[in-house]
């Protein structure tokens, strides 16, 4: 396997690559918040329960390298969801970074990079009717009662507010890596930026990343920097 041609051609590290070459941007001694897909991982076979599927040997060795390629100035620090591949990505990008001598914190499991709210399963047979997009319409509008899925907007805000405490206490160079699945990361896009999802999904290892300053964000996604409005609630987060 040679990693150095994935990591530089791969497609699907295409999202990876651009958040590495972007993230000296965002200003010296700024908290860094990024939010991360796992990497790279099959796709389910009929009746394949996915929640089991690991990374690939390519996902293992190529979020070793993201970590390997993360600016060594700024100690990490990374939470998880409690998926397995979540977990191996997270250990990856912690054993690369540690590799060249970056300052790294293994911090475990995260509830909301897991649990999405659902509490009653039969939300979940309604996914076969639609498009993942159109089921986090639906979710956003409040189509579904809030006693078998938390309303999107409260589980967005529950999510800011943890990860703001989280933040409190981290280095002031720091950036806080939250690995999740590639739902909960556009859901909390949609939620906190107000970018509605669209067909270009996030791939393995894609995401984003922000600071907020008074009252926007400084937001990095899709390779480009950007300032956002940050909604009327996230002040009181932060």
């Amino acid at each position: 396997m040679n990693i150095e041609e994935i990591w530089e051609q791969a497609d699907w590290a295409s999202q990876a690559r651009n958040i590495i070459k972007k993230l000296g941007k965002f200003p010296n001694d700024s908290k860094i918040i990024l939010i991360l897909r796992h990497s790279h991982r099959n796709e389910p076979k009929p009746l394949e329960n996915v929640s089991k599927l690991r990374l690939t040997p390519q996902g293992h060795a190529i979020a070793e390298k993201f970590g390997e390629s993360l600016l060594i100035s700024r100690p990490i620090r990374l939470f998880h969801s409690i998926i397995w591949r979540c977990e191996e990505t997270a250990e990856n990008i912690h054993n690369g970074f540690k590799k060249v001598g970056g300052e790294s914190e293994l911090l475990g499991k995260f509830d909301p990079l897991h649990n999405i709210g659902i509490n009653n399963r039969a939300v979940l047979k309604k996914f076969k009717n639609y498009h993942f997009r159109d089921i986090m319409y639906l979710w956003a509008v409040g189509f579904f009662h809030s006693k078998d899925w938390e309303p999107f907007i409260s589980y967005c805000q529950k999510t800011a507010h943890l990860i703001s405490k989280h933040l409190k206490d981290a280095p002031e160079n720091g950036i806080n890596v939250y690995v999740t699945h590639d739902w909960h990361l556009m859901s909390l896009r949609f939620g906190w930026f107000g970018l509605p999802p669209d067909s270009h999904w996030v791939k393995f290892l894609g995401g984003f990343a922000f600071i907020f300053e008074d009252d926007h964000f400084l937001l990095l996604e899709r390779g480009e920097l950007k300032s956002v409005q940050a909604p009327h609630w996230w002040k009181s987060n932060f």
